[in-house]
């Protein structure tokens, strides 16, 4: 049992790096996305704005992500 656990926590600490990873992404992303926006005019950036949207869904999926395995984690250790 013990090897067990020892499998899934490292499965989990290995899943919960690539989710951290993947927020750093999209959250960098979406800053020079946003950096870029200022210098344009208004009619250029509905792409960027597009892309912007994108990465923030992107954002709250993954955070929700973490919670969920950080819930999983912690009802381990129990």
């Amino acid at each position: 049992m013990e090897f067990f656990k020892k499998r899934v926590k490292s499965f989990q600490e290995k899943k919960l790096n690539e989710i951290l990873d993947k927020i750093k992404f999209h959250n960098s992303m979406k800053n020079q996305l946003e950096k870029k926006i200022d210098g344009m005019e208004f009619d250029e950036t509905t792409k960027i704005r597009e892309e912007i949207a994108f990465n923030e869904k992107m954002l709250e999926i993954w955070q929700r992500n973490e919670e969920k395995l950080r819930r999983q984690m912690s009802e381990m250790e129990e």
